[in-house]
């Protein structure tokens, strides 16, 4: 168990982490240290060194999930650490479910050239194309839109001014959904995760009082992978198929459509 989450973390690029640079500097060499995995992961440093040091522990499927994505561990890695550190093997990892996504709108959200996705009225992740996963990551892990953005340490380090630009108006739309659809079970799950795993997420739900709609036309800033600390505002556009109005078809575009917005390659 050591000699391979030694191995995994030290192999890990810092500048494919958006907007590790800005929160800790810039680093010529691979690889994260111990603390930084543990601020990633958000859990304390004595319990992520248990973890690498071998030591049995009752740990979470989501703790060991956290570990997973920061350090990009493959299907092989990430089923020899879950036999490692709890003797069991891994459940599937979740895959958006597209069955009920027209083929041609599939198609078209693939074949987009800006970073899109689909997402339906409780924001579980329903398709999404290789530009969306170039900027987030996690969306490979099938991780909730809402849990992501308003629960995880890496979301308040990728995503700039989170609590204002990015957490309020999407808690907001999480509360608004939420009293319209009362009796919707996975839009209950996804809140009551958010409320309880999050202080800071609670706290800006329950007592928060920013009204938002939608995050059509919005403009926000983020950290890209590669990039250092460059800043890179965006626009988010919002569309809903009209077969299907609790699905919500977004796609980011810069907000600067001078040369110096996102790269080619994003």
């Amino acid at each position: 168990m050591t000699r391979l989450l030694r191995a995994w973390r030290r192999r890990v690029d810092p500048n494919e982490v958006p907007g590790f640079t800005a929160r800790y500097g810039r680093r010529r060499k691979h690889g994260l240290t111990q603390p930084e995995v543990a601020d990633l992961v958000g859990v304390s440093l004595r319990w992520y060194s248990m973890l690498e040091t071998g030591k049995a522990a009752p740990y979470s499927n989501d703790f060991l999930e956290r570990v997973c994505r920061i350090l990009l561990l493959d299907d092989d890695e990430r089923h020899a650490l879950y036999v490692y550190a709890v003797h069991r093997e891994p459940a599937p990892r979740p895959r958006p479910d597209t069955s009920s996504i027209d083929p041609y709108l599939a198609d078209y959200v693939r074949q987009h050239e800006m970073p899109a996705y689909i997402s339906d009225l409780a924001w579980d992740l329903r398709i999404y194309n290789h530009a969306a996963l170039k900027q987030w990551r996690w969306m490979a892990y099938g991780i909730n839109i809402m849990i992501w953005v308003l629960t995880y340490p890496e979301a308040r380090m990728q995503l700039i001014d989170w609590e204002n630009a990015w957490a309020k108006p999407m808690a907001a739309q999480l509360r608004m959904a939420a009293n319209k659809n009362p009796d919707h079970q996975r839009l209950a799950e996804v809140v009551r995760e958010i409320r309880e795993s999050d202080e800071d997420a609670r706290r800006i739900y329950d007592e928060d009082v920013t009204s938002y709609t939608h995050p059509d036309g919005s403009h926000r800033r983020i950290y890209l992978p590669h990039h250092h600390d460059r800043e890179f505002e965006v626009v988010w556009l919002g569309f809903t198929p009209l077969r299907d109005p609790t699905m919500r078809f977004i796609v980011s575009v810069p907000a600067d459509s001078q040369p110096t917005g996102l790269p080619p390659a994003l």
